[in-house]
């Protein structure tokens, strides 16, 4: 392809990638729920390989894998069903209290900015048009939602056809590309596990934390919003962001200003710990993808498939990466993706300690 213009081979790949994008929204009811159960699948794969090694059928240990997560996500479903329905029980008194503040605070504006409250209402209206992009946005997300039904049937099969795959991408592969193609598949089945289970241990330890601050802060529903806050975290960078921006609406429309205030500053703190302290030491040391990559994927994963793209696109990503690393011609996309070279920068239990002399430096 090199003897043709660069304008033309860039034409090429421009149009690939645009009819590339065009196929993933079109087939998206069908590949979402595939995607997440590879994820699943990475997930489950060293706890069943585990009980494959005392000798129990791979049926068996798929099986089991499978039904304990499940009873794991009831247990938690169940938790966050008891919460949000005492919340609903309330939820005629946090309306009239909701609307009684609302007021509160456009008489505020009007009396510090001198904006009439008529155009205020105005733009209030504007924005509550827009309720409908909302509307369709959930509409959609419950529409793959529905299809998840599949997935545990999808991970079972992945699991059991495992070794299956792996012959079947040999395949492809030269002889002398083989120790190359091995080495990926291993990294892969040691690296993408390791980053969803260390994803699944800083969203709980946010649960607490959330939870807590709450409390001390005297949020009402406290365990509530903070368990819904720390399931965004999910979604890295933007998911914090998304749920104590829901927990701020709720504390604006429901409670004082000065409460609102404290959230703020609460989600500051969790911001930094989270970003700086818990995702860098727990996930960060196994996918390792630089926080611009990071935030711009989110933002394409969320175009594309909405909020199913934002939950799955990190452990592809770190994936990729993989790949990236291993292929000499794909050496510098790694380098590009990852965090390497900016190390100094970091903070890291290693360079805190380091920083206060705990550790005498290198």
């Amino acid at each position: 392809m090199n003897q043709y213009p660069l304008l033309l081979r860039s034409t090429i790949r421009l149009a690939f990638a645009f009819l590339l994008i065009a196929a993933l929204i079109l087939t998206r009811q069908l590949l979402v729920p595939l995607f997440l159960s590879v994820m699943l699948a990475y997930l489950l794969y060293p706890y069943a390989e585990w009980l494959e090694s005392k000798n129990i059928p791979r049926i068996a240990t798929n099986l089991i894998v499978i039904l304990g997560f499940g009873f794991f996500l009831g247990i938690i479903g169940s938790a966050v069903g008891v919460l949000a329905s005492n919340f609903t029980g309330d939820f005629p008194q946090i309306r009239i209290q909701f609307e009684n503040n609302l007021q509160n605070i456009l008489g505020s504006i009007t009396g510090y900015t001198g904006i009439s409250e008529e155009s205020i209402n105005s733009l209030v209206r504007d924005i509550g048009e827009t309720g409908q992009y909302v509307t369709e946005f959930f509409t959609t997300t419950t529409n793959t939602l529905l299809t998840l039904g599949l997935l545990p049937v999808y991970t079972f099969l992945l699991l059991f056809y495992r070794d299956k795959f792996r012959e079947f991408v040999s395949m492809f592969i030269n002889d002398d590309h083989e120790d190359v193609l091995q080495n990926i598949i291993v990294q892969a089945s040691e690296v993408v596990p390791k980053y969803l289970k260390g994803l699944l241990i800083v969203c709980f330890l946010l649960m607490g934390l959330n939870s807590l601050g709450f409390y001390l802060i005297g949020l009402e529903y406290a365990l509530l919003f903070g368990i819904i806050a720390a399931l965004f975290n999910l979604i890295p960078y933007l998911g914090t962001i998304l749920g104590y921006g829901i927990v701020l609406l709720f504390t604006l429309g429901t409670q004082s200003p000065s409460l609102a205030v404290a959230v703020i500053i609460q989600f500051a703190i969790v911001q930094f710990l989270e970003n700086n302290i818990l995702t860098p030491n727990i996930t960060g040391s196994y996918v390792e993808i630089n926080p611009l990559v990071i935030i711009f994927s989110l933002i394409a994963a969320g175009m594309i498939w909405g909020l199913p793209g934002m939950l799955i696109i990190i452990p592809y990503l770190g994936l990729f990466k993989i790949v990236c690393e291993n292929v000499e011609s794909l050496k510098p996309i790694g380098f590009l993706l990852g965090t390497k070279g900016t190390e100094r920068h970091s903070i890291t239990i290693k360079s805190l300690q380091k920083r206060f002399g705990w550790i005498k430096g290198e």
